[in-house]
């Protein structure tokens, strides 16, 4: 683990409302590789009682999208973030344990994209995982916008 990219990047994500409106919880980083976890709540729930696809989808498109900037932190980029140009999610199997882990790693890393895969894993109590979902994603590298206001 890389505690310089973790200080930073649990500090960023403490700011960022929509990370801790889902519970997703960052829980390793180094460069070009994240990992996140996410308790699962009756909210992250589909009416059959798997976690939403779209939480998967979520925790796919974030811990990808960290790993891609670990690739441009530290490299005189301040003014440079990641945002997603695509992501494909396959599920392989229903989410059903009361915890999920992701890995995301960059595969290709240019100058304006980045190439990733994920994983994601239902973590049971007695510490085994099950495949959950894979993901590829590409992330373009951008320009910090200005922060957009809603009201």
């Amino acid at each position: 683990m890389n505690q310089e990219l973790m200080s930073y990047m649990s500090a960023r994500l403490k700011e960022n409302q929509f990370i801790q409106f889902v519970g997703l919880e960052l829980t390793d980083i180094d460069t070009h590789f994240a990992a996140m976890e996410l308790n699962i709540k009756p909210h992250h729930m589909q009416h059959t009682g798997f976690t939403h696809g779209g939480v998967t989808a979520t925790i796919c498109d974030v811990t990808t999208g960290i790993a891609a900037y670990t690739a441009i932190f530290g490299n005189g980029n301040t003014a440079k973030n990641v945002v997603t140009v695509d992501l494909k999610v396959s599920y392989v199997n229903p989410s059903i344990s009361s915890k999920i882990r992701s890995t995301g790693k960059v595969t290709k890393a240019g100058q304006n994209l980045m190439f990733c895969e994920g994983q994601v894993f239902d973590v049971f109590e007695d510490g085994t995982e099950k495949l959950v979902a894979t993901a590829v994603s590409i992330m373009a590298v951008i320009d910090v916008p200005l922060k957009a206001t809603v009201s």
